[in-house]
């Protein structure tokens, strides 16, 4: 079985976080896995999010 690691790198997962991803018109909720050093970075971009390879990513559902 595979080892469970960060969404956005090869860490161990801190905590699983619920977030908005989106791009455009095209939105998603999701629940993802993120090391301690990417769950920082999310949380410190609040409401503007913390665009990933095309994609923004906001802490919480909404």
């Amino acid at each position: 079985m595979p080892r469970p690691r960060c969404t956005w790198c090869i860490e161990p997962p801190y905590q699983d976080l619920a977030v908005l991803k989106w791009r455009g018109e095209e939105r998603e909720r999701l629940t993802i896995p993120l090391c301690r050093k990417h769950l920082i970075r999310l949380k410190e971009a609040g409401p503007a999010g913390r665009e990933f390879k095309g994609w923004f990513y906001k802490d919480g559902w909404w």
